[in-house]
């Protein structure tokens, strides 16, 4: 019996060992065929995770891929991105094509298809120059025929600038404009065409003219600031009831900028406006025109009292005021001054000499506070008839003497009230005369000044102070 059971263990061993090689065999014989299947296959393709040029060509055959590639390149279009817009190149106008090289055979070759177990799930990247061909005198129409190449619209670049709006200045930017340099323009579009590169930048190529003045520019913030400092000075003259504003409407003509662009003021345009002032403002020793005691009116000529703008003096504030961008109210700076621009610059408070009728009158806050007749300078005697004008009382001395050595004319008189206004000659009182008033001037008048009762002295002396206006004038 044991016998038996070892016969039959040793037959079931060699079974089981027979059919162990027949699976290896159809095994082996399998993997065979899939391997040789396999090299059959990829003779003549491209191996998984291949790629060209970033292009995907697993399983595809040379012509295949060639073929793609050669579709591809017939599809390829230059976008030339200008100042003006988009444009566009096609492959059909220049005659755009792929002409193999045999870079992609080349390329497959180097690829075994008996590897390919092992290259299977492998990556295989591979990068070709272009092999495209164009026609250089169609690209050549191609690129006259741009907008960006049409030379009848293009506009020049403008640099940046200041400009005055009225009363400040304004800062104007740059205009980039869209004058192409068409030579350096084509070598960028030539390069791209040449590379494949599907976008061209002109304005990133540096293909335009650009602004030689940017709004940016140190020199130029520099200057716009100092610009707007002067112009931005405000000035308000007071002439008494009269305002006069000066500003940047006026100053900007006085500013001028040099190649280096420094701002100057010019001050001889500024003097020039001061003398112009002095011209409208100034009454010192001009002709007044005047409403007498009874309403009619004369011409007063001559005399030292009025408004008188010291220009030099002014002229030199004003450039410092302008320069300092000052904002203010202000007089000038005068010379000579009177109390007021009223009638005549004497306002309500003034003595009005009538030289014909021999008569004055003390005003003060409009109310007549003296009057009264006297005797001026002799008409019959040459140089001392009484000057008219309008003056202004020097000072008052209480006593005083007249003195004068003047040969053949002398004299040394002593007064109770010396008012003098106008060089030697002055108001004062006379106590030798009698009667005063009428005609007496015109045969025994004085050397010159007014010869007052010493009432009528005692009461204007009491009420005048230096400064005091006083007009003296001939009827006509």
């Amino acid at each position: 019996m044991r016998e038996i059971m070892l016969e039959k263990a040793g037959r079931e061993r060699s079974t089981w060992k027979r059919a162990a090689v027949i699976t290896a065999l159809i095994g082996g014989l399998a993997l065979g065929t899939v391997y040789g299947c396999g090299v059959v296959y990829f003779w003549d393709k491209f191996l998984p995770g291949t790629t060209i040029n970033h292009m995907d060509v697993s399983y595809r055959t040379v012509g295949e891929v060639e073929a793609q590639v050669a579709d591809d390149v017939g599809k390829y279009r230059l976008i030339v991105d200008g100042r003006q817009g988009e444009e566009t190149i096609r492959a059909d106008e220049i005659d755009y094509r792929y002409v193999s090289t045999g870079e992609v055979r080349d390329f497959k070759k180097q690829q075994s298809s008996f590897q390919w177990p092992v290259l299977f799930f492998g990556h295989s990247d591979y990068v070709f120059s272009s092999s495209a061909v164009y026609s250089q005198e169609k690209l050549e129409n191609a690129m006259e025929n741009l907008t960006a190449f049409d030379e009848t619209k293009m506009t020049a670049p403008e640099d940046a600038r200041i400009d005055f709006n009225g009363v400040t200045y304004d800062l104007v930017r740059e205009k980039e404009g869209t004058l192409l340099m068409a030579d350096k323009a084509k070598e960028a579009i030539i390069q791209a065409v040449e590379t494949g590169q599907t976008k061209v930048n002109l304005d990133q190529e540096g293909c335009y003219q650009n602004p030689s003045v940017r709004a940016d520019s140190n020199q130029l913030l520099k200057t716009y600031e100092r610009l707007n400092h002067f112009s931005s000075a405000k000035i308000e003259y007071d002439f008494g009831g009269e305002k006069l504003m000066l500003d940047g409407s006026t100053i900007h003509q006085w500013l001028s900028v040099d190649g280096d662009g420094y701002v100057s003021l010019n001050s001889d345009a500024v003097a020039g406006y001061v003398a112009e002032l002095a011209a409208q403002y100034d009454t010192y020793g001009q002709v007044r025109y005047f409403e007498t005691n009874d309403g009619s009116y004369v011409n007063v000529y001559g005399g030292t009292y009025g408004w008188k703008i010291d220009q030099a003096a002014e002229t030199e504030q004003l450039i410092s005021l302008i320069k300092d961008g000052r904002q203010l109210t202000r007089e000038p700076i005068y010379a000579e001054t009177a109390g007021t621009r009223e009638n005549c610059d004497m306002g309500n408070t003034y003595i009005e000499i009538d030289l014909t009728r021999q008569h004055l009158w003390m005003y003060k806050d409009g109310v007549t506070i003296v009057e009264s007749d006297f005797v001026s300078g002799d008409m019959s005697k040459p140089g001392r008839a009484t000057p008219e004008g309008t003056f202004s009382l020097y000072y008052k001395k209480s006593p005083d003497v007249l003195k004068s050595d003047t040969p053949g004319d002398s004299y040394e008189t002593p007064v109770t009230y010396w008012m003098p206004f106008n060089g030697g000659v002055g108001l004062h009182d006379a106590y030798w005369r009698d009667s005063f008033g009428g005609n007496i001037y015109q045969y025994n008048g004085s050397h010159g000044c007014i010869n007052l009762p010493t009432q009528a002295a005692a009461q204007i002396y009491e009420n005048i102070y230096a400064g005091y206006p006083i007009i003296c004038y001939y009827r006509g």
